[in-house]
């Protein structure tokens, strides 16, 4: 696995990427933005109020928290990919219904987790029926190398990840609960790689990348994907897991830019995403 995950980064830094972006549109409306920021902002205000609250409160505020984030997130990459326009308003509402159901019901019930299939059909439905959306990289790569370099890459990143912690932290690797793993894998299906594929790497890394060029517009986009894992509550707050942080995710967020610049899709990224949270999540302390 490693020799395929050096493989696939050789291949990335060798290869040329896409000559000619589209050209820019006009900027997305500012109210619109600050109206998606505020709805964010409310649903995990109102989470934390439930959590705050305890018993099965709790439970349903940490539902409402997690979707707020993620709904904000893909609303805003809905926003910025439709230039401002008409035609996101009620695609961002769907996702947001489905998250906040998929969301609350994972933590009713281990199984309920399978949900987050939901927001992220709901997602795909929409996308693939919007033609502009292209310019954002909703598109099947022209073949499959794309797709297995990212496998490749997000597997390597997460086995490096798992094999440095485990040797220098002494954290141990394992399945505790098949459950747990499962509904983890889930949410970063569909929830935590879908958002940040269709708003870091989609939205706004595509949008840069026509204004400027690959490594300002990758740096950028990695920089705030970035930040919004270090500010992550649930996120051990310790020295080594903000250093393992910012390098590993620093490099899978440019190895997800690479890919949707090579490939013109969000697909490679996003598996390359799926990938290394799926070893992540057999890492315990």
């Amino acid at each position: 696995m490693a020799e395929s995950g050096e493989s696939a980064a050789m291949v990335l830094l060798q290869t040329r990427f896409e000559p000619r972006p589209p050209a820019a549109g006009p900027a997305p409306v500012r109210p619109a933005s600050l109206a998606i920021m505020a709805a964010a902002l409310a649903l995990i205000a109102l989470g934390s109020l439930g959590e705050l609250a305890g018993g099965r409160l709790a439970l349903l505020g940490q539902g409402l928290a997690s979707a707020g984030v993620h709904s904000g997130f893909v609303s805003l990459g809905w926003l910025i990919a439709r230039q401002g326009g008409p035609g996101w308003h009620r695609p961002a509402l769907r996702f947001t219904l489905a998250l906040v159901i998929a969301s609350v019901a994972s933590r009713v019930h281990a199984a309920a987790a399978l949900l987050y299939l939901l927001p992220l059909g709901v997602l795909l439905r929409d996308a693939t029926r919007c033609r502009p959306l292209r310019s954002i990289g909703v598109t099947l790569p022209a073949d499959v190398r794309p797709i297995g370099l990212g496998i490749a890459a997000g597997g390597f990143l997460g086995i490096h990840l798992l094999i440095s912690a485990s040797m220098t932290f002494g954290y141990g690797v394992r399945i505790e609960s098949l459950a747990g793993y499962v509904g983890a894998v889930a949410y970063d299906v569909g929830a935590n790689a879908v958002s940040a594929e269709w708003l870091f790497r989609g939205a706004l890394f595509s949008r840069w990348w026509r204004r400027w060029r690959f490594w300002p517009a990758a740096a950028l986009s990695t920089l705030l994907a970035l930040g919004r894992y270090l500010f992550d509550p649930i996120l051990p707050h310790t020295l080594e897991v903000w250093a393992g942080a910012v390098f590993y995710i620093g490099l899978l967020g440019l190895s997800a830019c690479a890919l949707r610049a090579w490939s013109g899709s969000l697909l490679p990224g996003y598996l390359a995403t799926v990938a290394f949270f799926a070893a992540y999540r057999t890492l315990h302390q």
